[in-house]
């Protein structure tokens, strides 16, 4: 007659069949046979060898028994289950199941230890002062992180499981009294609307959830510093965590949002207002600065003062193509050295760009195939491109520059201000998850722009913005520092 164990090992093991990193290690407990399944590289061995091993060895009570057992590894975190399917599952996630014969249960101990790397520096959004961590592909490791800044139970985390094969675990971050309950419905809708097979990236989530899925504008945010995500859970936004994924994607978002840095918020506010400026005025320069150069040198000539069109005009004797031509090349050949110099090896990547981009400007200039103009504004273009924050909206620039090149070849200013007419239109009646994306701006709303082009004082910015509609509207009730009124003793 069939054991218990021999019943449901053999199922155990047709499940994972031709798995050779899925280890059975069988043993006896005062004579009972016992058997432990766990996938090689996803324990921690020593935490195994202490809290599992050595007690079992160490039983001594008879009979033996899951609830005695469960005792035994009390230092553990022990669950008791007698679904297959769940035990197939904790077998995936990295915990030990343990069998014991004649007993209908199974004992799951969580000594999950997945190999990753330690929290290191944020690469794509540094800062000179404030937190220097960011997020990595281990979601214990990313709640916790936010939760080092958050030290209250409202600080709610829903978690699942997306991906039919990846059943990878997502959480949902909010913060509850603050947050707008409909939004989280909505969220919790859009989140059981996913049905895939398997969820890699933060990415996948992010297009699946999203408003305006043609437009070229992002209607949710990424990050990889957790402190930006509990900026936004504190204005009354929504995060999600993926596991796997180094950041968090907030919703709702703004198209502010993508020109204000995390630098803004560690540095005088004095400081921090002529570098926003800088950043809307270079946001704008860099998606319209070679279309304005066309514009000019082929149809508004009439504009450029004359000693400078005669200096323009005299780069361009000998070169064989139109001002455009010259143009989508030279943005051609820019955007093929920024990838170039994202793909190569860190350590020669940074290199090979800027000495690529010297050796064919100087090349391209002495061969009279564009012009030095050309070459200067194409790379100013550039320069003020890494001046934005948000890196989708600086590849959505990357993408729009050559259409507004277009529109300049040919109708000159008026193609430049009716395609820019179009984009603002198309801006407007964005929504993200019904918050309008260029809010406060679009609809205006002149107390929200304190956190917006400016960047009022900590003192000054004592309500959420309302554009998310918060429950609790109320950030702070500290009055303005005053001085003393006489001398300090």
């Amino acid at each position: 007659m069939a054991t218990e164990l021999q019943r449901s090992l053999p199922l155990i093991q047709q499940e994972w069949d031709h798995c050779a990193d899925v280890k059975y290690q069988h043993m006896h407990v005062q004579g009972v046979p016992v058997c432990l399944v766990f996938i090689n590289g996803l324990i921690d061995q020593n935490s195994a060898q202490r809290g599992i091993m050595e007690p079992l060895t160490e039983y001594d009570e008879e009979p033996v028994t899951i609830s005695g057992l469960k005792d035994a590894l009390r230092s553990m975190t022990v669950q008791c289950e007698t679904k297959l399917l769940s035990i197939h599952q904790a077998i995936a996630d990295g915990k030990v199941v343990i069998l014991v014969d004649g007993q209908p249960e199974s004992l799951l101990v969580d000594v999950n230890q997945f190999p990753g790397r330690a929290v290191e520096i944020s690469q794509n959004e540094p800062t000179i002062q404030g937190p220097q961590e960011a997020f990595i592909e281990s979601i214990q490791a990313n709640l916790a992180l936010i939760r080092k800044f958050l030290h209250t139970p409202k600080l709610k985390v829903e978690t699942q499981r997306l991906g039919t094969e990846s059943n990878i675990q997502m959480a949902m971050v909010y913060i509850a009294g603050i947050v707008k309950p409909s939004l989280v419905d909505e969220a919790r809708k859009r989140i059981a609307r996913i049905h895939i097979d398997g969820m890699v990236s933060s990415n996948q989530i992010r297009e699946m959830i999203g408003d305006a899925p043609l437009s070229p504008f992002r209607m949710t945010e990424n990050t990889e510093r957790p402190d930006r995500a509990v900026a936004g859970l504190l204005q009354g936004r929504i995060c999600f965590v993926i596991h796997g994924t180094p950041g968090a994607v907030m919703v709702p978002t703004v198209f502010v949002a993508g020109l204000i840095s995390a630098e803004d918020y560690y540095s005088h506010y004095m400081t921090a207002v002529p570098l926003r400026i800088l950043r809307h005025a270079m946001y704008w320069a860099s998606l319209l600065l070679p279309s304005l150069y066309i514009a000019l040198l082929s149809y508004n000539q009439d504009l450029i003062p004359t000693p400078l069109l005669i200096s323009l005009e005299a780069q361009h004797e000998g070169i064989p193509f139109p001002t455009v031509i010259e143009a989508l090349g030279m943005q051609t050949a820019f955007e093929a050295l920024r990838e170039a110099g994202l793909r190569l090896p860190r350590a020669i990547g940074q290199s090979v760009s800027i000495v690529g981009a010297l050796i064919i400007g100087d090349a391209a200039v002495n061969a009279n195939i564009v012009s030095p103009g050309m070459v200067i504004v194409v790379a100013a273009a550039g320069v003020a491109s890494y001046t934005i924050p948000s890196q989708d909206l600086v590849n959505t620039n990357r993408l729009l520059q050559f259409p507004f090149m277009i529109a300049a070849s040919l109708l000159g200013l008026y193609g430049i201000v009716a395609l820019g007419l179009m984009m603002i239109t198309h801006m407007v009646s964005l929504r993200s998850f019904g918050v309008p994306y260029m809010a406060p701006l679009a609809p205006f709303s002149w107390p929200e722009m304190r956190d917006t082009l400016f960047r009022a004082p900590w003192w000054a910015m004592n309500k959420r913005p309302s554009v998310y509609e918060p429950i609790d509207s109320t950030r702070s009730s500290t009055p303005r520092p005053t001085p003393p009124s006489g001398d300090a003793t």
